[in-house]
Formats: C-alpha cells, structure tokens, sequence
C-alpha cells in the first residue's frame, strides 16, 4: 500500500489504472513488482507479485564530502550525487563556509530529492545523508566508517594530480568539496595529515555543487 506523496505520485501523475503493473523499491535493496488493486484518494494499494534483493556495494563506494551551500544549490548536488551514483554525502561546515540555517526540514526534504533522483534514475540504493559537521568530525566518522577509504580534496596547488587518476580500481574513496572561499592552509594540512591528497578538477573556479557533481561523475564512473 502506498499513501501520501508516493501515492499521489503514481495516481494523479503517472496516472496508473487498476490492474497495471509498476516496479518500486525500498531504498535498501529490494525491487518488487506490484500490480495496482486500488486507487483510492489518498491511497493506492497494491499486490507483490514478484521481487528481488541485491546486496548493497562493501567496496568501490564514492563519498562526497562536500561543503554546505545556500539552500537551493545544496539541493542540486543532491539530487545531481544521488542520480550519478553517490552513496554517501556528508554535509561539512568549514572556516569560510557561509553559515546559513537549513532549518528543521532540511533533512526530510534531502530525503525527498534523494528518492525523486532514485526514480529518475533508475537507482535501486538511496545515498547516505549526513551532517553539517565540522571538518574535523566529519573526517573522524568517514574514516571510522570507511576505514580502507582513500581520501581526496580539490586542490590549485601545482603538486595537485588529476581528479581521473586519483583513487585505486575497488577502493572507496572520500571527496572533499570545500567552500567557493577556499579551505584555510590549517584545512588542508589537516586532510594530508589524515591521508588526503590534493587533486585538480579544472583551472577555473567551480560552485560548490559543479564540483561535486564533477567528482561524483568522475569517480563513479571510473568504477565500473
């Protein structure tokens, strides 16, 4: 059975008629395929007639790091990591960071666009969502999480590699994203201090969720 959004969704805008079949997914895994019962005002119920399970990667997992943006812009890197394949954002709030409330429902609504960009992209996993923390606890939860991760950040420095060589074929790899500022000198010498090393997307200066959506383009589809 689905209610709310969901319902309203595949009701009133794909506009399915009792006995047709439609694909949904948990999130987590598990695709089923439903054929529609009813289709109430509020309510679409529906009957399973068949599903499948896939285990979640252990490895080869892309994580963008990246700085927190003004509301609307942070909502386009969500949806562009999450459509590219992202499994983990993790919200960070450095030095130069523009500090801005995201109120009470930013967390719901990141979930919202997570599970839109799933549908439009045929993506069976929903990407991780975390944060804002500070950039020394946010490097302290990925590695802990992620403890085989390889670590990156974008960098103008002339020892910087190019972001398409950087990461082993399998590995996961942590991506920080730092803010339109820049990171303080302390920033990057605290993610070399932790493994990180500086790499070079392009030579102009990009928004925060270009870069993102950059790296996650780049990494994700290095690893297939």
């Amino acid at each position: 059975m689905l209610s709310g959004e969901q319902a309203h969704h595949l009701a009133h805008v794909m506009r399915v008629k009792t006995d047709s079949t439609v694909e949904i997914f948990d999130g987590k895994g598990t695709v089923a395929r439903a054929a529609v019962v009813d289709i109430g005002k509020k309510i679409v119920s529906l009957k399973i007639v068949g599903s499948e399970t896939f285990s979640p990667p252990s490895a080869g997992r892309v994580i963008i790091a990246a700085s927190v943006a003004k509301a609307h812009r942070f909502e386009q890197l969500i949806t562009q990591c999450s459509e590219l394949g992202v499994e983990h954002i993790a919200a960070v709030v450095f030095a130069r960071t523009v500090k801005l409330a995201a109120g009470k429902n930013a967390g719901p609504r990141y979930s919202k666009l997570a599970i839109a960009a799933a549908k439009q992209s045929s993506r069976i996993f929903l990407p991780e969502i975390t944060g804002p923390d500070s950039l020394e606890k946010t490097i302290a939860q990925l590695k802990d999480r992620y403890p085989d991760a390889e670590i990156i950040f974008g960098s103008f420095s002339e020892s910087a590699i190019p972001a398409g060589a950087a990461g082993k074929q399998g590995s996961d790899i942590i991506a920080f994203v730092g803010p339109e500022g820049g990171m303080t000198e302390d920033e990057e010498q605290l993610l070399i201090a932790s493994g990180g090393v500086g790499v070079k997307l392009t030579d102009t200066v990009l928004r925060i969720e270009t870069a993102a959506a950059a790296f996650a383009a780049i990494l994700c589809a290095g690893r297939r």
